[in-house]
C-alpha cells in the first residue's frame, strides 16, 4: 500500500477501500471508487479524480459523472491516451486572451463553459472533426444568428490556437460560415423626447442626484461611448480651446488606456456641453474624474447602473424605452440633421467613415434627400 504522503491531491485510503474528494455544492464529499488499495489503484483513483475536476472547473461536472465515477465509468475514466483534450486547449485559449479586456475574457468563457465544455471537453482535440461541430451545433439549437456568429469566435480560437501549435493538422470549423444578420437602425430619441427626458430630469434629479442629469446631458450633447465618459479626466478638458480628448475607457470597472477603436480623437464641445463642464467643475473639480458619485465622492464604475436611472426617467415620462446607449445614437442623428459633413461627425462619433455610412445610412440618405428636394424649381 502506499503511503498517505505518496497519494496524488484529493486521494485517501479508508481501510481496503480508496475515495477521491469531490467538493459538490460548495461542500466537501469522498466518493468511495472499487479500486484496491494499492499503487497502482491509487494512481487511477488520481486520474480519476483531476479529470472529475477538471469538469468541475468548467462547471460541467454533473451527479450523473460522479455517479459514473463510483462505478469506474469506463467512458469517464481517463486511459493512456495523453493527447490535449478539448478542455485543455479551450483553457490555453483563454489564457492567451489580453488581460486588458477581461469583459471579452468572460464572455469567451461563458461562451465555451455553457456551450461547447459540455459536449466537447473530453474529446481528444485532433479527434474533433466537422462532422462532430456539425452535431454539437445542432444540439445547441441556436436561434438567432447573432448568437451564433458570437459563440462560434471562441471556438474557432480554440482550434485556431491547435492548428498553430501543430497539434491538428486541419481547422474543423473552417467550412462553417458565420450566418448574415440582419442589422437594426439605431433607435435614437427625437429631439422632443430629448428635451422631455432632461426637462424631468431637472425638476425631479436635485442635491446629489443633479450628477444623474450632468451626466445625461453629457452623453446627449456628445455622443462619447459610456466608458469613454466615465473614464475622462480634467486633465482631458480644453475649455478654452472646446475640447475633450478621449484616449481612453472604462472597462469592467478599471480604466483602460485605449478606446475601443484603439486611436485617441478630440472631441467639439457645443455649448450645452460647455455648460455641463462649467457645472461640473464646481462640484467635482477637487477630483481628477468629472464623473463621480455625490453620494460617495468616488468615480462611478457601473455605467449599467446609470442606465437604470434613465429606464425609470421613461417610465416616469412615458416615452418608449430603449438603452441608455441610444443616447449616443441620439447625438450622431443630431449632427446629421444638422448637415453636419459626414465625414466630421464620423470623426466626433469615433467611427471610420465607412462604419459610420453604414450605421447612419438611414440618416444620411434622408439629410441629403431633403437638401436635394431643396433644388427642385416649382416655378
Amino acid at each position: 500500500m502506499a503511503k498517505s504522503a505518496e497519494y496524488p491531491r484529493g486521494v485517501r485510503v479508508r481501510g481496503d477501500a480508496v475515495q477521491i474528494n469531490i467538493p459538490v455544492a460548495g461542500r466537501r464529499r469522498y466518493v468511495t471508487i472499487p479500486q484496491p488499495p494499492t499503487p497502482k489503484g491509487i494512481s487511477e483513483a488520481g486520474k480519476l479524480r483531476a479529470h472529475l475536476m477538471k469538469s468541475r472547473k468548467w462547471g460541467t461536472l454533473t451527479q450523473a459523472d460522479i455517479d459514473a465515477a463510483c462505478k469506474v465509468d469506463a467512458a469517464i475514466v481517463p486511459d493512456t491516451d495523453d493527447r490535449p483534450l478539448f478542455a485543455d486547449y479551450a483553457q490555453m485559449y483563454l489564457d492567451s486572451l489580453s488581460t486588458d479586456d477581461k469583459g471579452t475574457r468572460r464572455k469567451y468563457k461563458s461562451a465555451l463553459s455553457k456551450h461547447w465544455m459540455p459536449h466537447l471537453a473530453d474529446i481528444p482535440i485532433a479527434d474533433i472533426n466537422p462532422a462532430i461541430i456539425r452535431k454539437t451545433i445542432s444540439q445547441l439549437d441556436i436561434k438567432k444568428p447573432k448568437t451564433f456568429n458570437d459563440l462560434m469566435t471562441p471556438l474557432r480560437g480554440v482550434f485556431n490556437l491547435a492548428f498553430d501549435d501543430e497539434i491538428i493538422d486541419d481547422l474543423p470549423t473552417k467550412r462553417i460560415k458565420n450566418k448574415k444578420v440582419q442589422n437594426e437602425d439605431p433607435d435614437p430619441f427625437i429631439p422632443y423626447e430629448r428635451k422631455k427626458i432632461i426637462n424631468w430630469m431637472e425638476r425631479y434629479w436635485v442635491d446629489k442626484k443633479e450628477m444623474w442629469k450632468l451626466y445625461y446631458e453629457w452623453q446627449f450633447w456628445t455622443g462619447c461611448r459610456p466608458g469613454e465618459t466615465l473614464a475622462l479626466d480634467w486633465t482631458d478638458i480644453n475649455l478654452s480651446k472646446r475640447l475633450a480628448t478621449v484616449n481612453k475607457t472604462l472597462s469592467e470597472g478599471e480604466v483602460k488606456y485605449t478606446t475601443k477603436t484603439h486611436e485617441i480623437r478630440n472631441i467639439y464641445l457645443n455649448d450645452r456641453a460647455i455648460d455641463v463642464l462649467i457645472r461640473l467643475r464646481d462640484l467635482t473639480g477637487h477630483q481628477d474624474r468629472l464623473f463621480i458619485s455625490l453620494h460617495t465622492d468616488k468615480p462611478w464604475t457601473r455605467p449599467d447602473k446609470l442606465s437604470e436611472k434613465l429606464r425609470q426617467v421613461l417610465k416616469e415620462t412615458r416615452i418608449r424605452e430603449r438603452p441608455a446607449y441610444n443616447c449616443r445614437h441620439t447625438y450622431a442623428t443630431t449632427l446629421l440633421n444638422s448637415l453636419i459633413d459626414v465625414s466630421a461627425a464620423a470623426y466626433q462619433m469615433g467611427h471610420d467613415i465607412q462604419t459610420f455610412k453604414t450605421v447612419y445610412a438611414k440618416w444620411i440618405n434622408t439629410e441629403k434627400m431633403a437638401v436635394e428636394m431643396q433644388k427642385i424649381d416649382y416655378d
